[in-house]
């Protein structure tokens, strides 16, 4: 385009030049992509902030749950080339209906999935999945993925045809390395408190300096917090397997993350990008090694920095998927197959065999402690 528009101007008049020239930028301008990413920005910002400021006019709107179809005014204003939501499956159908770029929802929850051939879940999960395709089933989106692989054979099965995975990335250029900050905190996890998760901390809370933040904050001040700790937690919310995007957001900054085991990924490596524990017992010798031994922590934590550098950097990532939507590459989801009562029945069957399951090991560990 540009060698295009030199040839142009080569041996005109300066009148001439200009003319061409702010002709030219008015078309850049006019045809200048405009991207809506739609989310709760606690939990979602770190995709996409401040990075792609150069590849369109982009620009976010909150969602909650709470929310109806006045309140998306500013959204349908802004009429967007491409619309992204995270957790979209709450936004109301007319207001779908009403944008008229491309619509695309990716789904962030913790699902049901095949580990080593095996339907590993715990109730949350299956509620939560539950939940999501009775929402988003009626939806007039054009695209659905989901961020974990390893759950979409499992959505396929109840004969929903998603578009494919998406592993949500980082914006790099603001989770990162801070120079000059010291370290106060040995560790540092962001989430909600559970049981599950608890037992793996309660002992690190008593004996060493670690920050756990609950909720409500991201950008700046939160990777500031991360910057000042030895070594980053992932545990999961329950105790099943899973790969939540806050690994990368994580190792981006440079710090050694420890996490309970992963569902299977094409990029993060346990040993070599991160430590894997499958304990709290586990957890806790890890810990005391690697506070012990600096030069191999910071070794795992620049081997993640790379990784995430490499292979989820937003910069990189988003282009490359909108450059996919808008080039066809992708299927769009299909929901023509999906059974009401068979995805019912399904529900039910694997709920029982859970509760039945959980009943089981309860009457077994009273034998064992009455013995």
């Amino acid at each position: 385009m540009f060698n295009a528009c030199s040839e142009m101007i080569v041996g005109s008049s300066p009148k001439r030049v200009s003319t061409l020239f702010l002709t030219q930028i008015d078309t850049l301008l006019n045809s200048f992509m405009k991207i809506a990413f739609i989310g709760q920005p606690e939990y979602f910002r770190f995709c996409y902030e401040n990075e792609l400021d150069l590849l369109a006019e982009v620009r976010e709107f909150d969602l909650n749950f709470s929310m109806d179809s006045t309140d998306f005014i500013d959204l349908q204003t802004f009429d967007a080339d491409i619309n992204v939501f995270f957790r979209g499956e709450f936004v109301p159908i007319d207001v779908l209906s009403n944008l008229n770029g491309i619509k695309i929802n990716l789904s962030s929850e913790v699902f049901p999935k095949y580990i080593d051939g095996r339907i590993n879940f715990s109730l949350d999960s299956l509620n939560r999945y539950e939940h999501f395709v009775r929402a988003i089933k009626d939806k007039c989106f054009d695209y659905v993925f989901h961020y974990d692989k390893t759950s979409v054979e499992f959505i396929k099965e109840d004969n929903i045809l998603l578009s494919g995975e998406f592993s949500f990335p980082v914006s790099t250029d603001i989770y990162k390395p801070v120079e000059g900050i010291s370290e106060k905190w040995d560790f540092f996890f962001i989430g909600r408190s559970t049981n599950h998760r608890e037992k793996f901390f309660g002992h690190l809370k008593h004996h060493y300096n670690f920050l756990h933040i609950c909720h409500g904050m991201w950008g700046k001040p939160l990777v500031n917090y991360m910057n000042q700790s030895k070594i980053l937690l992932n545990i999961h919310a329950e105790n099943e397997i899973s790969w939540e995007p806050r690994m990368q957001m994580l190792m981006a900054t440079g710090k050694m993350v420890i996490s309970e085991k992963l569902s299977y990924n094409e990029y993060l490596i346990a040993g070599q990008d991160y430590v894997e524990v499958l304990s709290p017992r586990d957890l806790h010798q890890k810990v005391k090694y690697y506070l012990d031994n600096d030069y191999e922590r910071l070794r795992i934590a620049e081997n993640g920095r790379k990784k995430v550098m490499g292979y989820l950097s937003t910069k990189d990532v988003f282009p490359q998927f909108f450059d996919d939507i808008i080039n066809n590459r992708y299927n769009k989801c299909d929901f023509d197959g999906f059974s009401k009562f068979s995805f019912q029945a399904r529900i039910v069957k694997l709920k029982s065999q859970k509760l039945l399951n959980n009943f089981f090991k309860v009457v077994s560990r009273l034998i064992a402690k009455h013995k």
